[in-house]
């Protein structure tokens, strides 16, 4: 992992140099794939979805495999770890309770008269992306139905790349779930056809879910006719911790985020060099634990971060700047520092709240923003998945006391019809 001193007179451009590294992939050979990509599921729908199952996926596919009819057939509980199972309902249980109240209220204002109104309604219809391949991750599923659910979405559509695998976990929570839009597709072609439709998949309003730098273009490419949630980045992760933090704890809270991909970004904040070298020791020693040693140790290599400072307090300097996805505040001036972080996707205080906590079972959402754009951004909930409408009610009295105001302003801007829509109802009709 790479040391910054916070005290050096170029710590600010290191660091600027050492974020650049998480910057979203892409190319101009991706965007141009991306774009063939779309126009040919435009065009030709379903065949070109089959094709690409063949191209990409190495997966033969009829057309009326494309939508999967019957989830049971790929799990059966006797299969599945009951322990796990209960965890996933516990899940379940629990982000729908944190989300629930995130559901928003109507007003009604009046003001000289006029009655005004803001009203929340769900989104007609979304789609959401489950990935596949090597990342299969069941709780990303819970994480966007259930704000979806909750929003009240009448329609949820579920695409996934095809396998001859299909993850029982994932088949067992759409079935719990009561998802019944499922198709087998995935990558650009995916986001495509869920943006356009084909002959099988009717279009949706907006689109939600992870993936790969061909699944984040095109969701990009397709904006503007459909929504879409953000442009996720690789996952990253700041610890702040002292000399009197666990070091074999807070080596495993960088190593949780560096097994997701060699490009994720895990940073170390102490006062203490003693530490942070007692932090690497216990990585060393802990990585021959682990499953995915060879990913944590290329992406700690390639993106860990080790900034030395001599006053915490100034931590939130750093993480406003970083604005990471994770944050966990384990120091003992972790309450302090919190008052003074704005930037930050889920924040995880004091030494027994590690952030995969986050990613499963306490009830926050784990889909949040990367790269920064926790500076401008938040993470999913059931906002989301609604929309706001504004209704105005004006009766006569509170008509004449505005219409002058209308008048002047209209004037200002030049725009006649704005005024002549107002003086019309000042006569009386014939």
């Amino acid at each position: 992992m790479k040391v910054l001193n916070y005290s050096s007179g170029n710590f600010w451009s290191e660091l600027d140099n050492h974020l650049s590294l998480r910057e979203i992939e892409t190319s101009s050979k991706i965007e141009t794939d991306v774009k063939s990509i779309i126009a040919d599921i435009k065009k030709y729908g379903d065949d070109k979805i089959i094709q690409y199952a063949k191209d990409f996926d190495n997966i033969t596919l009829r057309k009326d495999d494309i939508k999967l009819q019957d989830l049971k057939k790929f799990y059966s509980f006797d299969n599945l770890n009951k322990d796990t199972v209960e965890s996933f309902r516990l899940a379940i249980k629990n982000v729908t309770k944190f989300h629930a109240k995130q559901f928003p209220q109507d007003y009604e204002v009046e003001n000289m008269d006029t009655k005004l109104k803001s009203v929340w309604k769900p989104i007609d219809s979304v789609g959401l992306y489950v990935p596949g391949g090597n990342a299969v991750y069941p709780s990303s599923l819970i994480m966007s139905v259930v704000p979806a659910q909750i929003a009240g979405v009448k329609r949820i559509v579920c695409v996934t790349p095809p396998s001859n695998d299909f993850n029982p976990y994932i088949a067992f929570l759409l079935d719990e779930l009561n998802i019944s839009e499922v198709f087998q597709v995935g990558g650009a072609q995916a986001i495509a056809a869920l943006s356009y439709g084909t002959q099988t998949i009717k279009p949706v309003n907006k689109i939600f879910g992870p993936g790969n730098a061909y699944v984040a273009t095109a969701k990009k490419q397709v904006f503007g006719k459909v929504g879409i949630d953000l442009v996720a980045g690789p996952s990253e992760i700041i610890v702040v911790a002292d000399e009197k933090n666990n070091p074999k704890w807070v080596a495993s809270d960088l190593m949780a985020q560096a097994e997701h991909d060699e490009n994720a970004q895990s940073i170390l904040i102490t006062n203490s060099k003693i530490f942070a070298d007692q932090v690497l020791e216990q990585i060393q020693n802990l990585l021959n634990t682990v499953s995915k040693k060879n990913i944590i140790n290329l992406s700690l290599k390639k993106n860990g971060l080790i900034v030395l400072m001599d006053d915490l307090l100034l931590s939130y300097k750093i993480i406003n700047k970083i604005a990471p996805e994770h944050l966990h505040l384990q120091s003992s001036e972790k309450q302090t520092i919190l008052k003074y972080v704005n930037n930050a996707g889920g924040i995880f205080l004091g030494d027994y709240s590690t952030e995969a906590f986050g990613d499963y079972v306490v009830g926050t959402n784990h889909i949040l923003p990367t790269s920064g754009a926790a500076k401008f951004s938040s993470g999913l909930g059931v906002l989301d998945f609604m929309k706001k409408s504004s209704i105005v009610e004006i009766n006569k009295s509170s008509f004449d006391k505005l219409s002058k105001h209308v008048e002047n302003i209209s004037d200002v801007e030049n725009l006649d019809a704005h005024k002549l829509s107002v003086t019309i109802r000042q006569t009386k009709q014939n």
